[in-house]
């Protein structure tokens, strides 16, 4: 298995996180919103569309132009790599809320699934499909040095462009990512949270999604899943099967 730096993984979201207080004291209204187009790149259409719901669960096909370019928005949120990424999940999605669950709340701790689930064990029997693609290869192997590339362009145009428009997206990304984990799985089972879909993306329709981990929407206020849909409708694509479990 390619290595899977985990601690290069948690100092650069220490980084990111801190990076809220510059924003605070001298980010103006525009450059938040920035960051929160940003956060809809590396979160809308990188995690939520690309990372979840197309390498996990293959629940919609774009063109293969679309998946790469798509996986690279979600290579600076600061997540991981897809393959490290892909294969917890998967794991996750086989063993959710037992002790075999690489971030269960219930049984790893609170602070562990929100924060730490870096530290998750990837097995790559989960991801041989990404492993067999050159892209996701590269993406793995390079991803620390993809990011640098990303923050030296930004420092490039605007020294507080790193902030406004890499390091605070990628706080968000993560932090939304994990309530998922961290809070939407309570009591040792998958829970629906409104504000939680509607503030990543629809990611917080999470019973939908265990009950039905095919699906490519999840609900009402699921915007990713409603892009998804809007493509399926506008290139008459094959339905594709939404009951699967």
């Amino acid at each position: 298995m390619i290595p899977n730096n985990k601690y290069t993984v948690l100092s650069a979201q220490i980084i990111a996180h801190l990076s809220l207080i510059p924003m605070i004291i001298y980010g103006d209204l525009w450059m938040w919103g920035i960051a929160i187009f940003v956060y809809f790149l590396n979160g809308c259409l990188g995690m939520t569309m690309t990372y979840h719901r197309l390498l996990s669960h293959r629940s919609w096909n774009p063109p293969k132009w679309v998946e790469y370019l798509f996986t690279l928005f979600a290579t600076i949120g600061m997540t991981g790599s897809a393959i490290a990424w892909v294969a917890i999940h998967r794991e996750h999605h086989k063993h959710a809320d037992t002790e075999k669950d690489p971030h269960s709340p219930g049984f790893k701790g609170w602070f562990y699934a929100h924060f730490l689930s870096m530290f998750s064990k990837v097995n790559p029997r989960y991801v041989v499909d990404l492993m067999k693609d050159k892209f996701y290869v590269w993406q793995h192997k390079w991803y620390f040095e993809i990011n640098l590339a990303y923050g030296i362009i930004l420092y490039l145009i605007d020294p507080f462009a790193v902030v406004y428009a890499w390091l605070v997206p990628a706080m968000l990304l993560w932090n939304g990512g994990s309530l998922i984990v961290s809070t939407s799985h309570r009591n040792n089972t998958q829970n629906n949270d409104l504000i939680l879909a509607i503030t990543t993306w629809g990611e917080g329709y999470h019973k939908v999604h265990h009950d039905y981990p095919g699906k490519f929407r999840f609900g009402r206020w699921d915007l990713g899943g409603f892009l998804i849909e809007q493509y399926q409708k506008c290139l008459k694509a094959a339905p594709v099967v939404q009951e699967r479990k």
